[in-house]
């Protein structure tokens, strides 16, 4: 089986985004603004491709270069690098070719003759037109790894009647859901592709100013805010926000892919903590899914202190909150692949 590849560059995003459709796999990962927003930071350089054989796609490889390390590495910023996604069609044994393809690609254009690549392989599967929560091929990149690390990630499944998915909720959260609904003048609101680019524009620069004033700093360049804003307008993103006597007081962003949704970023208004919005907020956008018909919610990893990783306080903290939520946990590996 001969090997064509086309990088990144040479699609535009509806071209690309057309791939993903002949694709299986974590098909979430690899659309174009989701890979130019993690090609944003800097010194990233996105080196994606596509795989071509007898002019038919047959797989795709999202891989970036971080240019600002010394020596030649391969990330996505702090991020790993996801996984390949391959056509149904193809066997296993050229699943195992293109792998071979792709490590003897990166060593001979990048010459290098002993590197690591982290790739990470979510449960999240795409399957024609199915969405499953599922370890097809999670564990294939164990014959080339020579070590791995599993986390939980966790997803509802909005199959659940709504008042199950409150129920499986901590005693905690439904105390602060519950008590955050009864306060009077409290709106839930959201902003889409439908509503005008005046609205979202002048809401997101406030959830924008939000981010800088809880951090104190700027946390991510002025391009990664331009693609998020961006998929609002493509139709991948939501913006979530709760308003207290005409004041907004949180936002939660939510990114989408077909009938799958997963929350990105979230802040509150300090002040207004005490009456939990976070746990209304996020509850509500959950509901809003579900009654679109959306199959499953992802919130996040699970973190804990293994061998080989070390997660930070907040790390800890932010994911035993997200926990709460009362979801299904799932393995999101890490591999370390020698080439």
């Amino acid at each position: 089986m001969e090997f064509k590849i086309k990088e990144f560059n040479n699609f535009n995003k509806s071209s690309w985004d057309d791939l993903l459709n002949q694709l299986e796999g974590p098909l979430q990962n690899c659309s174009w603004n989701n890979l130019s927003y993690y090609s944003a930071y800097k010194g990233i350089s996105n080196i994606s491709f596509a795989v071509f054989s007898e002019n038919r796609i047959i797989a795709l490889i999202p891989m970036a270069r971080n240019l600002s390390k010394e020596q030649i590495s391969f990330s996505f910023g702090n991020n790993l690098i996801f996984c390949p996604i391959f056509s149904p069609k193809i066997k296993s044994s050229n699943r195992k070719k293109i792998y071979k393809f792709l490590f003897d690609y990166i060593k001979t254009k990048y010459k290098i003759r002993k590197k690591e690549i982290n790739f990470q392989v979510s449960p999240v599967f795409f399957e024609k037109d199915k969405l499953n929560i599922s370890s097809k091929n999670q564990f294939e990149l164990l014959e080339h790894s020579k070590s791995y690390i599993v986390h939980n990630t966790l997803i509802i499944n909005l199959s659940e009647k709504e008042d199950q998915l409150l129920l499986n909720m901590s005693k905690y959260h439904r105390k602060n859901i519950n008590k955050t609904s009864k306060i009077k003048k409290l709106s839930f609101k959201v902003l889409n592709f439908k509503n005008k680019k005046i609205e979202i524009e002048k809401r997101f620069k406030e959830f924008k100013n939000f981010h800088l004033i809880s951090a104190g700093r700027i946390t991510r360049p002025p391009k990664t805010w331009k693609i998020m804003l961006k998929k609002i307008y493509d139709g991948e993103a939501n913006l979530f926000f709760l308003t207290l006597n005409n004041k907004n007081i949180s936002y939660l962003y939510c990114s989408t892919f077909r009938n799958f949704a997963w929350g990105w970023s979230q802040v509150n208004k300090k002040k207004y903590e005490n009456i939990s919005p976070r746990h209304f907020l996020e509850w509500n956008a959950i509901k809003y899914y579900k009654r679109r018909k959306f199959d499953f919610y992802e919130i996040g990893e699970r973190f804990f202190k293994q061998n080989k990783f070390n997660p930070t306080k907040k790390e800890i903290t932010i994911s035993e909150f997200k926990e709460k939520y009362g979801s299904d946990k799932y393995p999101k590996v890490n591999f370390r692949v020698e080439i």
